[in-house]
């Protein structure tokens, strides 16, 4: 099948064309002939040839209207102004990541700052409506979120088209009330009765309110979903990735063998294993297509940033660090090469985005929830730190205390005195926690951000340490 065929082909047979397009059409000849009907006038199987003749009349139309609804979706939703504020939300987050010990100075900052927003964000925003309208047209619908999108464009598209012709028939139900309204082709009788024209004037005025209901619902679950489809930069819900691993962690380590016995297991594997391909192919297909889009966005998005960096004058060590970051923290990876398994390393993401995500509301949370992040930072950090003096080959008995554990690391040159006193600080009131419980213990917010800033900066040093370790191997 050519390109052409099959995308017109898509257009006829795709549920926004004909639940958003055209079905609003259908229900609009439905009240004429209800209408009729009401008036006395049989209705006979000529209204069939009608409907039919009605629509042929509006196929052309409503192909037209389809072509240009992508256009009309992403202006009406206004995807380029939400798209714009999210970027300049984030700028820190997505673009800058001045936290780090070789990331950019103040004055830096605002100079790169000011460039991304004259330069960098303008130019991500205009590729979005392209991006949109071919997605629009040539969406496989392979992933519930894709199935979700066109769902509410469906339903946009209905809303509008109904709202107007159920503003059409309020305003036609008032005139009916006055005179007849002739056309050459048909003639639709004067409505004597004030009690018919008011019951079908608020029949309509609620479809209208209705309509526009549901429209401006469409519209804020759209501004969300049509970003996150998309191969452009955004900024990530981390507590949603979580989600998503542990949902595919939690599929593998389901315990089958428990339930069924190994016996009956291997009886019935050719029912159980296509169960089992199904849920792994749909959530690690759409895992995929997360990072494979959120990949392209960037290498995109790093050939306009790039020479901004070189246009400010950044150092190459600088620039390196901050593509090193826009590429996505090396902090997991870099933990990938300390721990000897991999749960750990999810263990640590998990606590650490647990951590950010309440940092993010730290002033609207409770005490016990500041406590709660202070303690999953520290465990998560501790058997880091275990791990990673494994490779050092350090004495059995400071194992068991992290204060030891912080002074063989830093006479290693892992940590410095900064990273140790933000440790050191985090480690005194996990103790009063721990060993004076009902007490209550004040965590400040920048206690806890000196502390991961910390923990990155001391990541990234083992990195340096591995990559010189490699080197002298190979020398």
């Amino acid at each position: 099948m050519s390109f052409s065929r099959q995308r017109v082909t898509n257009a006829l047979f795709n549920q926004r064309f004909l639940l958003g397009v055209y079905v609003p059409l259908i229900l609009e000849f439905l009240v004429f002939a209800i209408y009729t009907a009401l008036r006395g006038i049989k209705l006979d199987v000529t209204w069939l040839i009608y409907l039919v003749i009605w629509i042929l009349i509006f196929l052309a139309p409503a192909l037209f209207f389809y072509i240009i609804s992508p256009m009309f979706i992403y202006f009406i939703c206004g995807i380029g102004k939400e798209y714009e504020t999210s970027l300049r939300k984030n700028i820190d987050s997505l673009f800058i990541f001045s936290d780090d010990v070789d990331g950019v100075n103040t004055k830096q900052k605002i100079k790169i700052e000011k460039s991304i927003e004259e330069k960098l964000i303008p130019q991500l925003v205009k590729e979005v409506r392209g991006l949109y309208i071919d997605s629009y047209v040539s969406r496989t619908k392979e992933s519930k979120k894709e199935n979700l999108l066109s769902s509410f464009e469906s339903l946009l598209l209905f809303s509008v088209i109904w709202s107007i012709f159920s503003m059409a028939n309020f305003i036609g139900v008032i005139i009916l009330h006055f005179r007849t309204i002739s056309f050459d082709f048909i003639i639709i009788d004067k409505i004597d009765n004030p009690i018919n024209v008011a019951i079908f004037a608020s029949l309509f005025a609620i479809f209208i309110i209705l309509s526009n209901i549901i429209a401006m619902y469409s519209i804020r679950r759209l501004r969300k979903l049509i970003l996150k489809t998309l191969p452009i930069v955004v900024y990530v819900d981390e507590e949603e990735q979580i989600k998503q691993s542990n949902y595919i962690r939690a599929l593998s380590q389901f315990p089958i063998e428990n339930l069924v016995g190994d016996r009956l297991l291997r009886k019935h594997s050719r029912r159980i294993d296509p169960i089992y391909q199904q849920e792994f192919s749909e959530s690690l297909g759409e895992a995929l297509r997360i990072y494979s889009r959120n990949q392209v966005a960037k290498q995109q998005a790093w050939r306009i940033y790039k020479p901004i960096l070189d246009e400010l004058k950044v150092t190459a060590k600088q620039t390196a660090v901050i593509k090193d970051r826009f590429f996505d923290s090396p902090i997991y990876e870099i933990a990938r090469d300390v721990f000897n398994y991999e749960h750990e390393v999810n263990s640590l993401k998990t606590d650490i985005e647990y951590v950010k995500n309440r940092l993010k509301m730290w002033d609207k949370i409770s005490e016990e929830e500041h406590a709660t992040a202070l303690v999953f930072l520290f465990r998560s950090t501790e058997q880091l730190f275990k791990s990673l003096i494994d490779r050092f080959d350090a004495p059995v008995e400071i194992y068991t205390n992290f204060s030891m554990i912080l002074q063989f690391l830093k006479d290693k040159g892992m940590i410095f005195e900064k990273e140790e006193k933000a440790f050191d600080t985090i480690r005194k009131k996990r103790n009063n926690l721990v060993h004076q419980s009902g007490r209550v213990i004040s965590i400040k917010k920048k206690e806890i951000e000196e502390f991961l800033e910390s923990l990155e900066r001391t990541l990234l040093t083992v990195e340096n340490h591995f990559k010189g370790e490699e080197k002298g191997k190979d020398t």
